[in-house]
């Protein structure tokens, strides 16, 4: 990986129960109007990764996450920065998805999400071939997606890492 881009370190939630995930739409206004997204977002000074998946949850679809287990590291390379994101995923909470200034919230069934059209690349680990690694308590993993400045897929790096 080549380190001469801006690196953001984030976090992403992965809420998910009964096949469904909670995701964030973006709303008009927003360069990625229209887009599926995981709830998540910058850590802040002073908080640790957990902490900015709970308050991220929380502020981009007003549910009170519980129980919340690392899962591993998803870095996502765009031509001209990086996202470097700690994944952690939970089946706990409390409240209703809700509706904010800058996106919507809700429960989508995972199959029927895969099939949208305007989808970020953080959604891929849901894909049958690699959601293993996010709900299975037996693993880690470790992603590596190249995208372009459309969203579009170019490459894909994953590990599994055995926690036994």
């Amino acid at each position: 990986m080549k380190v001469d881009k801006p690196i953001r370190k984030a976090v992403r939630c992965y809420l998910i129960k009964d096949n469904k995930v909670v995701v964030t739409k973006y709303k008009q206004g927003n360069k990625k109007e229209g887009y599926y997204d995981i709830p998540g977002g910058k850590i802040e000074e002073g908080e640790n990764p957990e902490q900015t998946a709970i308050r991220e949850m929380k502020e981009e679809t007003g549910l009170k996450v519980g129980n919340l287990k690392y899962k591993g590291n998803m870095i996502i390379e765009y031509p001209n920065r990086i996202f470097d994101f700690d994944v952690f995923v939970t089946n706990e909470s409390e409240g209703e998805t809700q509706e904010f200034k800058e996106n919507t919230s809700e429960w989508i069934d995972i199959k029927e999400l895969l099939q949208k059209e305007k989808i970020l690349s953080n959604i891929m680990i849901l894909d049958r071939f690699f959601i293993k690694g996010l709900i299975d308590d037996k693993y880690n993993f470790k992603m590596h997606i190249q995208v372009d400045e459309k969203e579009n897929i170019l490459d894909v790096k994953y590990k599994l890492k055995d926690n036994e």
